[in-house]
């Protein structure tokens, strides 16, 4: 019965109308806060995007300048063909513009909306997620709760570096042989700033994702599904696999750039065995105390 000592929910159980209040009041608190923050980051707005769009720039820097040194290279050579290279008073004149194009009057305004949303969705998640966490706690057992506590700011914390390992690695480098894969003979690198958006979202959000691998991997050994042994059986597998994706992924053909984003992805799985062991064997610990207490 609802009222008995042995029931666990008893202190939180609810109707349905009071469940649906409940939910919808820690919504409303979680996307208020979001708003606010949407709205105090628009104030910011050239701040935000000078920093979203500073890869391209310092990016764009190294080739005009890679790109110069080697034209005065090839003029010193071949003074004749300083014309084609230089302008009279000395300015490049293939230099790639590190402004990104737009191709409609709205696309900078629907631009400066989205980077101001992510940004106040990545500040505002932790409190979202914490009244979404508030609601369902309701309905789980201490032992669950304890799981989500434990797992919860691992990931969190997992997932922003992952952000910022994207942010300051695979983003710059990305950019930089992509740009240096064009022949300035023959193109010139022109983006459109909803492109570049887009590639530095997916690199970033791709990468947070990736970087839960840890927690993964914890996660289904403490609940029994796969053994930590199994894990270490599949290291080596597991290692030829990253090089192999990140051969596949990184733009360049460089081996700097392919092991920059694979060991990554090594170490993250090298701590999802030391985090696997530990929670296994927290639990075995937990079940002979319970045994031996019996």
């Amino acid at each position: 019965m609802a009222g008995e000592p042995d029931d666990p929910f008893a202190h939180t159980r609810m109707t349905l109308g009071e469940h649906l209040g409940e939910l919808r009041t820690r919504l409303a608190r979680g996307l208020a806060a979001v708003v606010i923050l949407f709205v105090g980051a628009l104030f910011f707005t050239d701040e935000i995007t000078e920093v979203v769009l500073r890869p391209h720039r310092r990016q764009v820097a190294e080739l005009n300048a890679e790109y110069r040194r080697q034209a005065e290279k090839l003029v010193a050579e071949k003074p004749e063909l300083r014309d084609k290279y230089f302008e009279p008073d000395g300015t490049y004149r293939r230099e790639i513009d590190d402004r990104l194009k737009v191709f409609s009057p709205t696309e900078g305004m629907w631009f400066a909306l989205k980077v101001c949303g992510y940004f106040a969705l990545f500040v505002g998640s932790p409190f979202l997620l914490w009244q979404l966490w508030g609601f369902v706690a309701a309905g789980l057992y201490e032992r669950e709760r304890r799981w989500v506590r434990w797992f919860f700011p691992p990931a969190l914390v997992l997932f922003l570096l992952g952000v910022l390992f994207s942010y300051f690695i695979l983003v710059p480098y990305g950019l930089y042989y992509l740009l240096k894969s064009m022949p300035i003979e023959l193109l010139t690198p022109d983006l459109r700033l909803e492109y570049y958006f887009s590639f530095v979202a997916t690199l970033a959000l791709g990468m947070g994702a990736v970087f839960q691998l840890p927690m993964l991997m914890t996660f289904v050994s403490t609940v029994g599904l796969v053994e930590p042994a199994t894990f270490a059986g599949l290291r080596k597998y597991f290692l030829i696999a990253a090089f192999v994706v990140a051969a596949v992924l990184t733009p360049g053909p460089d081996i700097f750039s392919q092991v920059t984003m694979a060991l990554p992805m090594v170490l993250l799985y090298e701590i999802g065995i030391l985090g696997a062991r530990a929670m296994a064997g927290r639990a075995r610990r937990a079940a002979k105390a319970k045994v031996a207490g019996a």
